[in-house]
């Protein structure tokens, strides 16, 4: 699946010369955390985030440095704190490095790059205008929707037994799984042993992964590796 699969088309958008109280207003609003800042061409050019409005003079929480430390640090950086934390506009408070993703980038790229910044959202772009937001929130409601729709391959009880094992047998942390798998009638059972609990949880998981929705029963028997020589 692609990031254009699952996003919210039709993102909220802001420019850049509108005042911060609008952007504060829409997130509000919308129940969004944040903006696309867009250029009259619809070019995006900024993003602004709730992050970018919590030091603000209103709120009492502009950055406060000891006289002492602007010895330490260029005048510029000082500079932009205060136009942060007293800026206006849009622009003066929004952030220029924008991460985004394409319509056509695959969800595993998306899910990485979520983790490794730490982002719930990332523009949709595509020929460099915004077409949708990707986020957290869009995860789950396609995971809802793929598990609603799950249902057991038609195959026979020999296809089933084949396809659990082919499973557990792809994964590696299954090396040392003695497993084996009977399936009567549609009802599997699973025997045999493994190193610890959470391969056994594993071995369990992957036989659902492969069965679909039919019933699983665990009979395994854990059995701690121990190293030769220990």
């Amino acid at each position: 699946m692609k990031a254009g699969d699952i996003m919210t088309a039709g993102a909220a958008t802001i420019g850049a010369e509108a005042s911060v109280a609008d952007a504060a207003q829409m997130m509000v609003r919308h129940r969004i955390s944040g903006l696309p800042v867009v250029d009259a061409d619809g070019q995006l050019i900024g993003v602004v985030t709730e992050r970018d409005l919590l030091r603000r003079a209103e709120l009492g929480t502009e950055r406060q440095r000891p006289r002492w430390f602007d010895l330490w640090v260029m005048p510029g950086d000082a500079a932009d704190d205060y136009v942060h934390a007293h800026g206006r506009s849009v622009r003066d408070v929004m952030s220029r490095q924008v991460v985004s993703v394409a319509a056509e980038t695959p969800l595993e790229e998306v899910v990485s790059i979520m983790e490794k910044r730490g982002f719930k959202r990332l523009p949709v772009l595509r020929d460099g205008r915004i077409v949708g937001i990707v986020s957290r929130a869009n995860f789950l409601v396609a995971l809802a929707h793929r598990l609603s729709d799950d249902e057991p391959p038609a195959a026979d009880d020999l296809a089933v037994r084949r396809m659990i094992l082919d499973e557990i047998e792809d994964q590696t942390w299954s090396g040392l799984a003695m497993v084996d798998v009977e399936v009567v009638a549609g009802a599997v059972s699973l025997r045999g042993t493994v190193t610890d609990e959470r391969v056994r949880r594993a071995v369990v998981v992957a036989a659902q992964t492969a069965a679909g929705t039919r019933p699983v029963t665990d009979s395994l028997t854990v059995v701690p590796f121990t190293p030769i020589g220990v």
